[in-house]
């Protein structure tokens, strides 16, 4: 038997103007529960347990996230960086146009 394919997932954050959107954007991607609570816990406590194959998190466009977000784009880098660190089949890379090259880096 081979081995498992490679999920891909791409979070775009291009067009994200609230936490409120950036919640829900995040409940669709992941196909969240209706009972979601739109806070950086609930996505913890949904994603923490989630992936059973290996899985890439590509996030795109971070920089495009407003300033008055930056606390909770702060708050969501390091989500993100713990999932990978718990989660031996998680990999997150950040994809960033601040590098002229389009090169992505692990987090």
């Amino acid at each position: 038997m081979g081995e498992p394919a490679m999920n891909y997932i791409i979070l775009d954050f291009n067009g994200i103007k609230s936490l409120w959107t950036l919640h829900e954007y995040f409940k669709e991607v992941f196909n969240l529960p209706d009972y979601y609570g739109h806070n950086m816990d609930a996505l913890w406590d949904c994603l923490d347990c989630s992936f059973e194959f290996p899985t890439t998190i590509v996030l795109k466009n971070i920089e495009k996230i407003p300033s008055e977000m930056n606390e909770a784009t702060e708050i969501m880098l390091e989500l993100f960086e713990d999932l990978q660190r718990d989660n031996e089949k998680v990999t997150v890379q950040i994809e960033s146009n601040d590098f002229g090259d389009n090169s992505a880096f692990i987090v």
